[in-house]
């Protein structure tokens, strides 16, 4: 007689663990449910959110100069290696593709070459007319920026972009004086997050630093104050050229 009972008492207990068993299953699978539906949600959301901004895009005076420049842009991309998508967004932001763009320190241009860069890339490309020509402006920065990833073959993909973008707006010595500091300090000074950190710390204000680093006593390359617009510089570019690239 006791075996019957205790075959019921092990029936029972295998059906009522089933049953939790069905149940979790049911929770799980309800969890699995809303969370495709959210991922499902953003994903439309945000594919909304890009069609909008390429219709705005597409409106605006410069959506139309993308359109116009676009043939030059990707040609010269190519013959030094990047991405188009890239340069329109480092265009966007040096100019908005003003053509007669001048900034208060004298760069001119789509590309905002400054006097000293056109004249330097005049004698290397034979180009004549940097500073008028729109078409030879924007070869002639995509060329530039060429040059500023040359410095840096030690970086990968992104952050050797990166580096070369933060060089061009505030010249490579500035990047290179920030590198200095990383290797100082143990970081990697191939690394944009690690540059970005200290060109912040490349003031006069610093010298107590600079004086642990360089015999003379500071920055090879001279202080430098204007590392919030070099930073921000990089990181609009690359917020824009992720944008870019999904909608283009």
């Amino acid at each position: 007689m006791k075996y019957p009972r205790l075959i019921s008492g092990i029936s029972l207990c295998f059906l009522f663990t089933t049953s939790c068993q069905d149940a979790v299953q049911e929770k799980s699978d309800a969890a699995i449910d809303d969370s495709l539906s959210q991922h499902i949600n953003q994903v439309v959301e945000t594919k909304k959110r890009l069609l909008d901004f390429k219709k705005q895009l597409e409106r605006a005076h410069y959506g139309k100069s993308i359109l116009k420049y676009s043939p030059v842009i990707k040609k010269y991309a190519k013959r030094y290696g990047f991405d188009w998508r890239l340069i329109v967004a480092q265009i966007m932001q040096e100019s908005k593709f003003r053509e007669q763009a001048r900034s208060p320190v004298g760069a001119r241009g789509l590309m905002q070459l400054m006097p000293g860069t056109e004249r330097e890339i005049s004698r290397e490309l034979d180009f004549q007319y940097i500073l008028k020509n729109p078409r030879e402006n924007i070869a002639a920065g995509i060329y530039h920026m060429k040059k500023q990833h040359g410095f840096f073959p030690h970086s990968n993909y992104n952050n050797r972009l990166k580096l070369s973008l933060a060089a061009y707006n505030c010249g490579a010595g500035r990047i290179f004086d920030a590198q200095d500091m990383s290797r100082y300090f143990k970081y990697s000074p191939d690394q944009w997050k690690s540059v970005k950190k200290y060109l912040a710390m490349l003031k006069n204000e610093d010298w107590k630093i600079h004086l642990q680093i360089w015999p003379q006593g500071k920055p090879k390359y001279g202080y430098f104050y204007g590392y919030e617009e070099t930073t921000t510089y990089v990181d609009k570019i690359w917020e824009m050229y992720d944008i870019y690239r999904q909608i283009f």
